[in-house]
């Protein structure tokens, strides 16, 4: 039989535990004591427990607001309170119960997560096989790996240029509009009837790719789309690269693959003119509109308002419009990846990859290399 790592049973001993002393002989910086206690024992359970960093960073931030909370609640009302009157009893009671909130926090809000989290009982201990060994081995390599990726890739100054470029971003109201010419809309018309919309699936190397791809575990954190072959009608939503303000704005392959090791990969999914239509009409209204990035929704999976998306909720949503979308997903989850991986009808036609040449530096703006159809 197995047993998941500390046992309902282990939880409840030792809150009731707690409970009993608290009562009984707790003033109010034992309350305190014990609010931390868990607040560790919770600490470490998120560590070793979640499954994914991103998981892991909002866990730890929830329980440390609670455990703000208790203790306010500790100083104002349990440490002021008269001993000999009977409401101190109440308080220390409510003040008892107030343990519970991390934990009734983790078994609503995570519960479903590290459920699957499972440890060996005391038979399985002794039988330890050696590929088990080697397994966590691997496991631990793997965990050293990514943390030295991840110490690599934030050494770069990544954090830096991305906490300077948050005052551009809004979440909550459009500041982009009108940044696709009618020279954009021209175009992309002329490619109505070539009977594909292409989809750009990017691994740029700038810092918030790289970033976002330690929570994924994903290289290819970007994805656009494009009306026509030759790619001079890219759009998705994007930073702006400081240029435009954080929304729908469209990209040329050079600005895409600019960076050394950065790749784009070019499918095509078959599309009516009709079907174009649509998505390019939806794409002329959000340009009218306004439109922001959600840079919250990559951490909530929510928008506060239509046209403010990220690139793979855009994307998604413009498949989904016209009746193109061949995956059953909500927007907010999708991925840059979702749209290879979970292709499990091979709707996509693999069309291209386009590299940056670092053998070639000098030539030109920037030099590349294309496989051809």
């Amino acid at each position: 039989m197995k047993h998941r790592i500390f046992p309902m049973s282990l939880m409840l001993a030792m809150i009731t535990l707690i409970g009993v002393v608290l009562y009984w002989n707790g003033n109010y910086v034992v309350y305190i004591l014990a609010y931390i206690f868990s607040f560790v024992f919770l600490l470490c359970y998120a560590i070793f427990a979640a499954s994914i960093i991103l998981e892991k960073i909002v866990q730890v931030i929830i329980y440390a607001l609670v455990l703000a909370a208790q203790i306010l609640f500790a100083v104002l009302v349990i440490r002021p309170a008269d001993s000999t009157e009977l409401h101190f009893h109440l308080y220390r009671l409510l003040g008892v119960l107030i343990v519970l909130a991390p934990f009734l926090t983790r078994q609503i809000c995570f519960f479903h997560h590290t459920d699957n989290c499972i440890a060996p009982s005391v038979n399985d201990w002794a039988v330890l096989s050696y590929s088990q060994l080697l397994q966590d081995q691997e496991l631990i390599t793997e965990k050293i790996a990514k943390a030295k990726q991840a110490r690599k890739i934030l050494s770069k100054g990544c954090l830096r240029e991305i906490i300077e470029d948050l005052p551009r971003y809004n979440s909550f109201a459009y500041t982009n509009d009108g940044t696709l010419t009618n020279e954009y809309f021209n175009t992309a018309k002329a490619s109505l009837d070539n009977g594909y919309l292409y989809l750009v699936i990017t691994k740029s190397k700038s810092p918030s790719s790289e970033v976002i791809g330690l929570f994924t575990n994903r290289a290819y954190n970007h994805v656009s789309i494009s009306f026509d072959r030759e790619l001079q009608t890219i759009i998705s939503y994007n930073g702006g690269d400081k240029l435009e303000p954080p929304g729908l704005n469209s990209e040329i392959v050079k600005g895409l693959t600019r960076r050394n090791g950065s790749t784009v990969l070019l499918y095509r999914l078959s599309a009516t003119p009709a079907q174009k239509k649509i998505i390019l009409n939806k794409v002329h209204e959000i340009n009218s509109e306004g439109s922001a990035y959600n840079l919250l929704g990559l951490l909530f999976k929510a928008s506060y308002q239509p046209n403010i998306m990220f690139c793979s909720q855009f994307t998604y949503t413009m498949l989904e419009l016209a009746g193109l979308n061949y995956f059953e997903k909500a927007a907010t989850h999708v991925q840059p990846t979702d749209f290879i991986e979970l292709d499990y009808y091979r709707n996509l036609e693999y069309v291209t990859e386009i590299t940056f040449d670092k053998a070639n530096p000098d030539n030109g703006d920037q030099a590349y290399g294309e496989t051809t159809e």
